[in-house]
């Protein structure tokens, strides 16, 4: 056993710890979730895209640091805001079989194009047969895994293609499933669990896409003067959180839903969003 699930096992009881005071503000951050409703203005989105709807959470993190309670009202949330697209950002548990546990307990979502699923690190931490099932039933709960996929949507008279490579820290991200579709398809927005992806993506020869949606930082869950006290980015801070912008490529770091290790946050909150895309004139 490695040394980050031997101290993950050692914190479980951490889980215990009331997050309903203020009194206890670390651990009472970490139980509050925002929703994060923006428009987001592209050049050169497809007039059939405009007005779409994006909802995305990532890092939900269920076992002893979040409870069922909290995976029923993410999904409330999630089909009140009425999206066109639902995307799940990855690290559904602590490890595959809480991954696989998520699922087993997850209300049905809803949205008009279908609801979609990444894969983070910790979504593989188990045998190769667990990681086979948790996909098995992800399918059987409506949620359509991107594992070093793409699908091709038709919206109007556009073509939306969504496609994610596997984890870069625990998976085989594999670029050639994905290439011909985001070729062909008038907008592409890719979803890799964690920004490390995106330098690579972008120095992938015949790969395009036109926006992004990351999770995996939990925007530094510990943030002191703005600066993350341990990074889980190979970049440290870089990718951290919010919109930022790569080669003229915008994509989102999202602070994610739940916690790693320790169910605390400080200096950042917890966050899902409702997305609209629009098309930027001028």
């Amino acid at each position: 056993m490695d040394k980050e699930r031997m101290l993950r096992r050692l914190l479980r009881f951490t889980g215990r710890i009331p997050t309903r005071h203020k009194l206890l503000y670390p651990f009472w951050l970490a139980a509050q979730l925002d929703i994060v409703v923006e428009d987001r203005l592209f050049p050169g989105l497809p007039p059939s895209l405009e007005g779409l709807v994006i909802a995305y959470a990532s890092d939900i993190h269920y076992g002893p640091l979040l409870k069922a309670d909290r995976v029923h009202d993410l999904v409330a949330r999630l089909n009140a805001l009425q999206a066109d697209i639902i995307v799940l950002g990855g690290d559904y548990g602590e490890d595959c079989a809480t991954a696989h546990d998520f699922f087993r307990i997850l209300p049905p979502l809803s949205a008009r194009l279908g609801v979609w699923g990444v894969i983070g690190n910790h979504d593989h931490m188990g045998s190769p047969e667990a990681f086979a099932g948790l996909l098995d039933t992800m399918r059987q709960r409506g949620v359509q895994p991107l594992c070093n996929e793409a699908v091709t949507l038709t919206v109007g008279e556009a073509t939306l293609c969504l496609c994610s490579t596997d984890d870069i820290k625990q998976g085989q991200p594999d670029f050639g499933p994905l290439l011909q579709a985001s070729a062909a398809a008038n907008w592409t927005i890719y979803l890799p669990h964690s920004p490390d992806l995106l330098p690579v993506a972008m120095e992938t020869p015949g790969f395009t896409f036109d926006m992004a949606l990351c999770g995996h930082t939990h925007g530094g869950q510990l943030v002191v003067a703005g600066r993350s006290l341990h990074s889980s980015s190979r970049y440290g801070d870089r990718f951290r959180t919010g919109w930022l912008q790569e080669k003229g490529i915008p994509f989102l770091v999202s602070n994610g839903v739940g916690c790693s290790l320790l169910p605390i946050r400080l200096g950042t909150r917890a966050q899902m969003h409702r997305i609209v895309l629009r098309w930027q004139t001028g």
